[in-house]
This record gives structure tokens, sequence and C-alpha cells, in this order.
């Protein structure tokens, strides 16, 4: 599916106006006093026709864990945010509880701190199994989800548990216009991955999407046991793939994704494309999660 705004994106100057907007978007619209000004309106009286739980991990980030929060305290859809903390620093996580107490004197948003740091995967697994709503976007402590995407998500009419939801656009870096409207079941991946396209389009690498808790969990457990955090999201769906489970991009959803130093990704960098591409080599050859690579993992951890 092709369209104007992927060539932008990939062109060098469409890249550089995208990352200028980003910066005016980070450095002007989505602030602190900004966060604070919605969080004081209170929420609108508006009921969405779909609601559920936003699940934070966090580690670190306790001076600017108001840029997730923003466009969520004030969302009809939204019934409350979950933070789990992933043994953060104690100056860290006190900014985190000085950030929240002066932004949600409601209290919907709910601290849960953990002092042993167990990793990105296991926080996100915590985040939902805490969530008390049926439904839950999973959103990366360095990200913004974009209202147009609460509003995509609010209106799902019957959504299935045996579905993932994604963005199509992780702003401004990574747009997966292409799969929009598609949803893919790991043959579907395995014959995209033969093409090219899903090494070009890294949708099985994003993790701000919405989940059914259950079925989340269920599946998210099995994977949960092995010790490595490298590529942890690509297990994730991976896994889900090989189970019948299905990803499903949805149009007019975006949300911002940060790139920085600190991110996940470059802190597992190495370990990271040894997964990735022995992924994309079993995507290749039809062969789903299997003991065989369980045992790979376990090597690796």
């Amino acid at each position: 599916m092709k369209s104007f705004r992927p060539q932008l994106i990939r062109s060098l100057a469409g890249r550089w106006l995208l990352e200028r907007a980003a910066e005016f978007y980070d450095s002007r619209i989505c602030t602190l006093k900004n966060v604070r000004r919605q969080a004081r309106s209170g929420q609108s009286g508006t009921k969405s026709p779909l609601r559920f739980s936003v699940g934070i991990p966090h580690f670190n980030r306790g001076a600017l864990i108001y840029r997730p929060l923003f466009n969520l305290l004030n969302h009809p859809a939204v019934e409350e945010i979950v933070i789990v903390d992933d043994g953060s620093e104690p100056v860290e996580f006190a900014a985190l509880e000085r950030t929240v107490a002066a932004i949600d004197p409601s209290g919907r948003i709910k601290i849960h701190r953990r002092e042993q740091n167990l990793g990105a995967l296991r926080t996100k697994l915590e985040c939902v199994e805490k969530a008390s709503s049926e439904w839950v976007l999973i959103l990366d402590s360095d990200n913004t989800a974009f209202r147009h995407y609460l509003d995509r998500l609010a209106s799902l009419e019957s959504p299935s548990a045996n579905v993932i939801y994604c963005a199509r656009w992780a702003f401004p870096y990574f747009p997966f216009h292409e799969f929009q409207g598609m949803r893919m079941g790991f043959e579907e991946a395995a014959d995209l991955t033969a093409t090219g396209a899903l090494r070009r389009v890294y949708i099985i690498n994003d993790g701000n999407y919405f989940i059914h808790r259950e079925s989340y969990v269920r599946s998210v457990s099995a994977v949960a046991e092995f010790e490595s955090e490298a590529a942890d999201v690509m297990l994730v769906n991976y896994h889900w793939l090989s189970q019948g489970g299905l990803l499903e991009v949805l149009p007019e959803a975006s949300y911002y994704h940060r790139v920085h130093k600190g991110s996940f990704w470059s802190n597992t960098q190495h370990g990271s494309r040894k997964i990735v591409l022995d992924l994309f080599s079993r995507f290749e050859r039809g062969l789903k999660w299997d003991k065989e690579f369980a045992e790979t993992l376990n090597q690796l951890s």
C-alpha cells in the first residue's frame, strides 16, 4: 500500500522536517506545564464506547514521566494509568512520585515499586497483570500516545482477544503505513519476510500497542521465563504469532516514539541483533516457536 506520507518520511528532506516537528512538539507542546494544565481541567464527562487501562513500565525517568502522561489524563477512554517501577535509583523513584503527585491529585495514576530490576519484558507483563481493565494500552515511559490514537482505540467495536492492535506510525522515525488495515498472522509474517517487507517495515519490533489483558498475560508469561532482555518485543510478538495470534495495524493511529542513547534498544543492541537475525531466518523457513528455539534462548541468557 503506497502513499505520499511514507515516501516523505524516507526522504532525507522529509526526515529532517519530521525531526524538527518532533522537537517542536517535545519542547513547546508536550511540557510539564501543559500536562499540569490538562490534569487540572479534569476528565471530559463524555463516555467512550470502549474504556481501557494504560500500562507504563518505568526505569530511571522520574523527572520526565509527565511526557507519556500527556493526552492520557484528560481522555475519557482512559480509566487508569498503571506505572510499574523496575528498581529505579531512589532519587529517580522519588522524582517519579513527586511528578505524579503534582499532576494527578485524583489518584488515577497507580504506582507500583519493585526494588529488584527485572528488565523491560517482565515489567510490561506486570503492568498488564496489575491493570483492572479488560483492555490495556502498553506505552513505554519515553513515548507519548497522540489523542487520535486514543480516539481510535476507544472507537474499536467488538475488538478480538486474539489480536494485538498496533499504531500505523511511531512518529517520526518508524512508519508502518504499508501494513495499515492488515491482520497479520504467522503465515503472512513469513511471506512478508521472504519478500523483504517485514525487514524494511519493523512492525514486529513495536510494543506500544493495545492488547487483551488475559490473552497477553497468558502468551507473554511463557516468554518472560527467559532471562535475556535482548529484542524483548520481537520475542513477544514472534511467540504471539507462533501461537496463532494476530497483529493488526490501525489506520489513523500514531504515537510519538522518542529515540535517544538511553533507550532500551541502544542498551541491548548487540544481543538484540543476533536474535533478530535468527527470528527472520525462522520466519523465512516457516518455523514457529519450538523447544529448539527455547533452548537457544536459554544459551543466550
